[in-house]
């Protein structure tokens, strides 16, 4: 049995699209769980028609609170998927997702999220870029890596066959009895920054994680509810700390924390220098946060 937990924001027409693709995907036995904290309930007869789905309402605007309320819903069943509501599942990703788990015994898998109307796929910055984002710890040679900075490394090679990582995405397929009281951050807001890193980080000390780069996602990127830039680069900054902590990286953590702050802080200037202004707003962003942490706010 499969339960996939869906928590969604003021998109009424990007989930009814995912439910419907989902819906042709699982058995009778299945169910969905749609946590809506919209503005207004959804009406869609898709979504309030069906025998195999369960949607509940709620005031808190939180992507990770709204996958804990999901994960409280359920009694029973043999895996658990996590999903956007912006995120469309490729034919059979249950059935791969859930044979990888089965085969390969890790706790957690998952697959790759792509925008198909992006013109490249995770760039890696190269030339001067490339060497400060290395230098501060921005970025790693090695993918699916969790670095001690708090950055975390994607897939960036679509490569066959599986690996193992230190993390996985948001949209990912777990084992429901390894996941116990394993929760997402419950007071992180909106979007929810680095939730999945961390949920991962914590469910990795029980088993390991798997990514398969063949299981492909299509991953629209609404720009609704999504963060303007200084929120984004604020949560960059809070939710990263937070990570640290629960990675219990130490003082080499936080060390490495401060000085990949640092890097980001260099970059920003140089690109705003260069008269990039629309980095203005990231860079303020980044600012916030650093004296939320210094004053102890976050």
């Amino acid at each position: 049995m499969k339960t996939v937990i869906i928590p969604t924001r003021n998109r009424p027409k990007l989930l009814d699209h995912t439910v419907k693709v989902i819906l042709e995907q699982l058995n009778s036995t299945d169910e969905i769980i749609i946590v809506d904290s919209s503005d207004s309930p959804n009406e869609s007869e898709l979504v309030n028609g069906s025998s195999r789905i369960r949607y509940i309402r709620t005031e808190i605007k939180s992507a990770a609170a709204q996958r804990n309320i999901g994960i409280e819903q359920i009694s029973t069943c043999d895996h658990v998927f996590f999903l956007d509501d912006d995120v469309v599942p490729p034919q059979d990703y249950f059935f791969k997702c859930s044979r990888l788990l089965d085969e390969t015994g890790a706790v957690g898998v998952s697959g790759l999220a792509i925008n198909p109307n992006a013109k490249k796929f995770r760039e890696v910055p190269s030339g001067i870029s490339g060497l400060l984002h290395k230098f501060f710890l921005l970025d790693s040679k090695k993918d699916g890596v969790l670095l001690k900075s708090g950055i975390n490394i994607p897939l960036r090679k679509l490569d066959d066959g599986f690996s193992q990582t230190d993390w996985l995405i948001g949209c990912s397929a777990w084992r429901f009895n390894s996941i116990g009281d394993t929760r997402f951050e419950n007071d992180f807001k909106g979007q929810s920054l680095a939730e999945d890193v961390i949920f991962s980080n914590r469910m990795g000390r029980k088993g390991i994680l798997i990514t398969d780069s063949r299981i492909i996602l299509a991953h629209d990127e609404s720009p609704i509810e999504r963060p303007a830039n200084f929120e984004f680069w604020e949560m960059w900054i809070l939710n990263r700390l937070r990570l640290i902590k629960v990675a219990k990286f130490g003082w080499a953590g936080f060390l490495s924390y401060w000085w990949a702050n640092l890097g980001q802080a260099l970059i920003f200037t140089l690109l705003i220098l260069k008269s990039e202004s629309e980095h203005i707003e990231s860079f303020k962003g980044l600012k916030s946060g650093v004296n939320k942490v210094v004053r102890k706010k976050s």
